[in-house]
């Protein structure tokens, strides 16, 4: 995440627990599989949670942080 040129390193994840990274499937990450969801006007849509978690021990500056997460799909 940044503020400015300041960063703050976090991870996502595919649990509360907090123990597998979500990612690409490569370097110990995994990806997700979704299934079923919900139909409405004939569209198929799926909600899936995300769970972060901020890198402790980080000396950052004081500010309002924020990034963009890019997900790809394939079906």
């Amino acid at each position: 995440m940044f503020s400015g040129a300041n960063s703050l390193g976090y991870n996502l994840y595919t649990s509360s627990a907090h123990a597998i990274v979500w990612g690409n499937g490569f370097s110990g990450t995994a990806t997700q599989t979704l299934s079923g969801g919900v139909v409405s006007g004939g569209m198929r849509s799926f909600t899936r949670t995300v769970y972060g978690r901020i890198t402790a021990g980080q000396n950052v500056f004081a500010g309002s942080y924020a990034d963009t997460v890019t997900v790809t799909i394939s079906f």
